[in-house]
């Protein structure tokens, strides 16, 4: 979520260091198994590894694939949880590797059993390439960018790939602390910034901290999905989010003139306004105030446009479920 929610929880700050796949020590490599998981219906065989590995960031080898056989060979996947997500939410944030924000997010139900991690990544403001300073990972083109480097053409994976393979470690073993899998080529915000988050969010999720989430997210028929979240402390709405994320596949986005915008959202896309001149951004920043401040999801002032309509939708939807 772009909104945070400051002085929720104290954010950790911490420093990690760039350890990901530098051929300059083999010696210290940790040796990889291969491994075929599905997520989001795809299968996905990955290399994964049980430490850091070491880092060849800087590096531009030579290519070895063209534009078009990595585009075929490579898939990850952006789309949010389909239907309605409810439970206790807890939440915690920190600096990691020079300056880049992590942003962890934990849904529980009664019993603490997690039901939904969701970890998002901002780069640091001095960030390499000036495109993606303060730019959201997960849901800008940032992993398109990482797949344009060749250093991906042996990996064959982006850092939204060694993230869903994490969280679904998580949710799949029931917890947050003790070495897990990670991607190799793909750990270092995996092992440097959420899995620290994780450990020290382990207790908190035992009891509830009176801050309770309520998500939702469709599919509009066009090659997007509407996505709709609150979190309430106590009764009261104290953040709203809304978004509408393209589908992980050109061909299933209706308007061809939006295609380029796969697996990327709306609201955090740096080029979907320019492009398009659409104002979304705008828009649901001017929704999700009013219906913060009058605590009714509902209530925002009626606009001509289809984000309004949308978000209208979904709004009736979860106000529904929050009685």
């Amino acid at each position: 979520m772009k909104k945070l929610i400051l002085g929720l929880f104290a954010a950790l700050v911490l420093v990690g260091c760039s350890n990901e796949n530098s051929k300059a020590e083999p010696a210290n490599e940790p040796k990889a198994k291969k491994k075929v998981v599905q997520e989001d219906g795809h299968d996905y065989q990955y290399d994964v590894v049980t430490s850091a590995t070491t880092s060849t960031f800087g590096t531009k080898p030579d290519a070895k694939l063209t534009p078009e056989q990595k585009e075929k060979q490579m898939f990850w996947s952006v789309q949010p949880p389909i239907g309605v997500v409810k439970g206790h939410y807890y939440k915690n944030e920190g600096l990691f590797d020079g300056g880049n924000k992590g942003i962890l997010e934990l849904v529980t139900d009664d019993d603490g059993k997690l039901i939904h991690v969701e970890f998002n990544e901002f780069a640091s403001e001095n960030y390499y390439e000036p495109k993606y300073a303060n730019a959201s990972k997960r849901l800008s083109d940032y992993a398109f960018f990482q797949a344009t480097n060749t250093r991906t053409d042996d990996t064959l994976v982006t850092w939204v790939n060694g993230i869903t393979f994490l969280e679904g470690q998580m949710l799949q073993e029931n917890r947050l602390d003790g070495n897990f899998e990670t991607v190799k080529g793909s750990s270092n915000s995996a092992r440097n910034g959420m899995m620290p988050l994780a450990a020290a969010m382990k207790d908190w999720v035992k009891k509830p901290f009176g801050f309770y989430y309520y998500g939702i997210a469709e599919p509009l028929g066009n090659g997007s999905t509407a996505r709709l979240q609150v979190v309430t402390k106590d009764g009261k709405i104290t953040q709203v989010a809304y978004d509408e994320i393209f589908a992980d596949r050109k061909t299933d986005i209706t308007d061809a003139t939006l295609q380029n915008f796969y697996r990327q959202s709306k609201y955090y896309s740096l080029d979907y306004e320019r492009e398009t001149g659409d104002h979304f951004v705008e828009t649901v920043d001017k929704i999700t105030h009013q219906a913060l401040k009058s605590q009714d999801l509902l209530r925002a002032e009626k606009q001509d446009s289809e984000t309004y309509t949308n978000y209208m939708r979904l709004a009736e939807k979860l106000q529904t479920e929050m009685k």
